[in-house]
């Protein structure tokens, strides 16, 4: 063999390994002492490689050939590997944006199948927060149809508009879709006598509106501007390992990407003080009836209706309600949750009764659920008398048995999976160089976390809401004393 062939695969595994710690230094991904033991690791191998590439026996310097080839593959699958990480933290980590659907729906039986063939329609609009979308999309109706005036007539509520419809008073409508699942709780079978032929999509600044929300002072129907200096959003220029902090977890059931606004039917506040390796999950009912800072002024909405003015507007909700900071979220699609159970090989959760839902039976005590059986278990609520509290409950236990699955070994076992349910299902304020940081430290540390729980009570109700003007719908009036209690708990751990 000539002398410079020999070197050829040792070159590429000395390139293939100087890719793989770089990449590895630059994602942070590994604390200071295992990513000494992979340098140290990866060195040595490239070292053997090219005392064997340098023997003067030709058998041996073959044989570096296969190893540098061997090991090149190796060092190859591990930089696929890092870079399917790195890039699924970039996927979840400070989107930015949220998307918002404006549709234009007609009845079922309608003979319209688009927006050509509503020529001298009468549209039923609902303007609600979303003039500007609004006016986009009655713009391109028009243009659709010859740029004829288009006749339209505005409601005050959506309930409103969506009888009119039903009763063929209007031909069309012209709303956000958000509005949908809200309306289907307000109107029996309305999604299902409805059909939706033109949709358009609004990508949307989520800090914009935060800081619209956040300025308004409407929270608690007083008129006056709250303190926005609660604790519990972090600190910026300090560590996420190194202060406690707030996160809102907002659980949404969502057909499209994880981004678009939806009501919130899972809110869990949790408490993280990495000092000390604690976590305290707070559930709020989402019928809790509460004031929506910057949106329903002095009247009350659902908690579950804030999620459609977006993630930032129920995180305001939940500070004005426990006067707490809440600065950071994840976004959940619960739908995936079936995905990500059974990509951790099922979890461990305790039920605190025993129940039946469908053709699950969950008894008192720990149950080894799949993901299907996850999911049933987090949405159950009419089996209880006590309804959505013992729902939150559930939830909670899920994802405390969740977090337990990712701390242990057996998440080894199926990770490229893991992440990309991950990647798929969740939406994160965290930037991917701080999920990152967080992951080195956990990493690093080793420690378990000790996990506690507490829901709020309250007392229900038939009332109208904000969102939903025209029809009474189930709500909670909150326990003004639960909740003081609850927000005593996440002060203290938050000092």
């Amino acid at each position: 063999m000539k002398s410079y062939l020999k070197w050829v695969m040792p070159g590429v595994q000395a390139i293939v390994t100087a890719v793989l710690l770089f990449m590895l230094v630059s994602s942070k991904l590994l604390p200071g002492k295992y990513l000494g033991i992979v340098v140290a690791a990866a060195l040595v191998m490239l070292g053997i490689t090219c005392l064997l590439a340098r023997s003067k026996k030709s058998a041996v310097s073959s044989a570096a050939s296969i190893v540098a080839i061997f090991m090149s593959g190796m060092l190859v699958f591990g930089i696929i590997y890092v870079r399917h990480i790195v890039g699924t933290l970039e996927k979840i980590a400070s989107s930015g944006t949220q998307i918002e659907n404006m549709v234009v729906a007609v009845l079922d039986s309608n003979a319209a199948q688009e927006i050509e063939d509503t020529s001298g329609y009468l549209f039923g609009v609902y303007e609600g927060a979303d003039k500007e979308k609004l006016d986009t999309v009655t713009a391109e109706v028009t243009e659709a149809n010859g740029d004829a005036e288009l006749k339209k007539l505005s409601f005050g509520s959506p309930v409103e508009m969506a009888q009119e419809l039903l009763e063929g008073n209007v031909d069309a409508v012209i709303c956000n879709k958000a509005y949908v699942d809200l309306l289907d709780d307000a109107i029996a079978d309305y999604s299902n006598l409805t059909r939706i032929i033109y949709e358009k999509k609004f990508e949307t600044e989520i800090e914009e509106k935060a800081a619209d929300a956040a300025g308004s002072g409407e929270g608690d129907g007083s008129g006056e501007s709250k303190k926005s200096d609660r604790k519990g959003a972090r600190q910026p220029g300090v560590k996420v390992t190194e202060q406690a902090f707030n996160i809102l977890i907002s659980g949404i059931d969502v057909s499209g990407p994880i981004s678009t606004t939806s009501r919130s039917d899972v809110n869990i506040i949790m408490t993280v003080n990495p000092l000390e390796h604690r976590i305290l999950l707070t559930t709020t009912p989402r019928d809790y009836f509460v004031f929506i800072p910057g949106i329903s002024g002095e009247e009350r909405d659902k908690l579950t209706h804030a999620g459609v003015y977006g993630v930032r507007t129920s995180m305001r909700t939940l500070e004005e309600l426990y006067d707490v900071g809440i600065g950071d979220y994840i976004r959940i699609n619960f739908d995936s949750l079936i995905q990500l159970v059974d990509a951790l090989g099922g979890i461990d959760v305790n039920s605190e009764v025993a129940f039946s839902s469908g053709e699950y039976y969950f008894h008192e005590g720990m149950n080894h659920m799949n993901g299907e059986e996850a999911l049933a278990f987090s949405r159950s609520r009419y089996q209880f008398g006590s309804g959505d509290n013992q729902r939150g409950k559930n939830q909670m236990q899920v994802l405390t048995a969740i977090i337990d699955k990712l701390q242990s070994p057996e998440l080894l076992k199926n990770p490229s999976e893991v992440l990309d349910v991950v990647g798929r299902s969740m939406q994160t304020s965290f930037t991917s160089d701080e999920i990152a940081e967080v992951i080195a430290w956990q990493l690093d540390s080793g420690h378990g976390w000790d996990i506690g729980r507490q829901a709020v009570t309250g007392t229900g109700d038939s009332q109208q809401t904000f969102s939903m003007k025209g029809t009474d719908l189930y709500v909670m009036w909150p326990d003004e004393e639960s909740v003081e209690a609850a927000s005593e708990k996440m002060k203290e751990m938050l000092e």
